[in-house]
């Protein structure tokens, strides 16, 4: 049975406005306290990704600040592509991505202390709530869907950072 789990206090208002979280999850997993750590700060650099891309996408892929803060690997290329894309062709993206139904799918803690820490994060998206179009344009309207995404969050050298990320179903069965 998934029950929702954190064991970080939740932000307070003023804080959660600029700075990432811990969102609301739920596993199968029983996890120790060695993983629980690790899926807290998975899901800040979680919440710290989604916040970059509605920064990033926002503002016509101009603003890039916070790329390399929460984003690594395949994440941050796919990142960087897309941002330039979306000035090459005068774009940006109406509404807000966001995330609902958070799951932890898996945490990998390797012996190895050469190999990152690894945690599995599923979410649904509502693809509906936003869309790239061009400057100027609002938000279409769109019948509701919504996807099952995954971040991979990885550890290396102590820093949380979201560094792939899989469309893994084009529906969603909650919410």
């Amino acid at each position: 049975m998934s029950a929702p789990t954190s064991t970080l206090p939740a932000p307070q208002p003023s804080e959660s406005a600029s700075s990432p979280s811990v969102p609301e999850y739920t596993t199968d997993l029983d996890l120790t306290d060695e993983e629980k750590e690790a899926v807290e700060g998975a899901l800040v650099a979680f919440d710290g990704y989604i916040e970059t891309i509605n920064e990033v996408f926002a503002s016509g892929g101009e603003n890039l600040g916070q790329a390399e803060k929460f984003a690594r690997g395949g994440s941050l290329e796919s990142l960087k592509t897309d941002a330039e894309e979306m000035r090459s062709n005068n774009q940006y993206m109406a509404g807000k991505y966001g995330f609902y139904d958070v799951q932890i799918e898996s945490v990998t803690i390797p012996e190895d202390v050469d190999t990152p820490t690894k945690v599995s994060i599923l979410f649904c998206n509502r693809d509906s709530e936003w869309s790239v179009v061009n400057k100027g344009d609002p938000l279409p309207s769109l019948e509701p869907k919504a996807l099952t995404m995954q971040h991979i969050a990885d550890n290396q050298d102590g820093t949380w950072k979201i560094a792939n990320q899989y469309l893994r179903s084009k529906e969603c069965k909650k919410g």
